[in-house]
């Protein structure tokens, strides 16, 4: 992969320069192995990613848990279908049900400039970032309940976008819908199941799943009391950056150049040598 660094809101006090790290797929990768070093999507068409604090699932270790479990049978009345994303009928139907989900949830609250539309969740479906979909449907009455958007490469997937009717929430539907995607996925041979990322308290449901892993930067680590570490400092972070951290420090000493994962090569310089190499 090659990497772009795009600048972010410095503190000259703290000698805080903070640049995003933007990733894109050099010929012969694929989104999986944006996935891999610990990057997210970052556009619909996969064109570009970005690095973050991401959480996976490693479906060799992953069980239900006793929770898990338990919401299962919250959901009893629930048909689970894992479907490619041209199948999915009747159409209008879970249109409708998406539409109302965005419309009602907090979490789309940022991007709600004006009310959505059926075109808005269609366009989500018909973009490569959605291959996959995994619908839960009530027996009761064959309406939607829940649906989420995959992208499945195998031996990865991506958890992408998830809507529900509101009615179910008690049931904790977010949370089935979320352990039945990594349920199908590993048996469907999987490796890994990406979540999105994890930076603030609300997003801990993602780690409560058995095999969860996070990126921090240096690899992929399944310490989660280094992650609750992360998570009760991350307001402290605006001003410093964690490897310079009082606390960090406390734990242990900072990061040496054995620990890098990545290593920067001059593409100018390569790119001079392959033109003289033509020439």
């Amino acid at each position: 992969m090659r990497v772009v660094f795009s600048e972010c809101a410095p503190n000259y006090e703290t000698h805080l320069a903070p640049y995003q790290v933007l990733g894109f797929l050099d010929d012969g990768e694929s989104p999986a192995t944006a996935f891999g070093h610990g990057m997210l999507p970052s556009n619909r068409d996969l064109s570009r990613f970005y690095l973050a604090r991401s959480v996976r699932i490693d479906l060799g270790k992953y069980t239900e848990g006793k929770r898990e479990r338990y919401v299962r049978k919250q959901c009893a009345s629930l048909r689970r279908e894992f479907l490619p994303r041209g199948q999915l009928e009747p159409l209008d139907d879970w249109v409708d049900m998406s539409v109302r989900y965005m419309n009602e949830s907090p979490r789309w609250a940022s991007q709600r400039k004006r009310l959505f539309e059926a075109e808005d969740v269609l366009a989500r479906l018909d973009v490569p970032m959605t291959t996959h979909l995994l619908t839960l449907t009530d027996t009761s009455n064959g309406l939607p309940a829940a649906l989420a958007m995959l992208y499945v490469e195998p031996p990865v997937a991506y958890y992408a976008r998830a809507f529900y009717d509101f009615k179910y929430r008690d049931l904790s539907i977010g949370s089935y819908l979320m352990s039945c995607a990594i349920n199908e996925m590993q048996c469907q041979g999987l490796s890994h199941v990406y979540l999105g990322t994890c930076y603030y308290e609300g997003a801990r449901y993602k780690t409560r799943f058995a095999g969860m892993e996070f990126f921090d930067g240096l690899g992929w680590s399944d310490d989660r009391e280094r992650l609750r570490f992360l998570l009760s400092q991350q307001d402290d972070l605006h001003d410093q950056h964690l490897f310079d951290h009082p606390s960090y420090l406390a734990a242990g000493p900072p990061p040496r150049s054995e620990d890098a994962t990545t290593q920067l090569v001059d593409l100018s310089d390569s790119r001079c040598a392959d033109s003289t190499e033509e020439r």
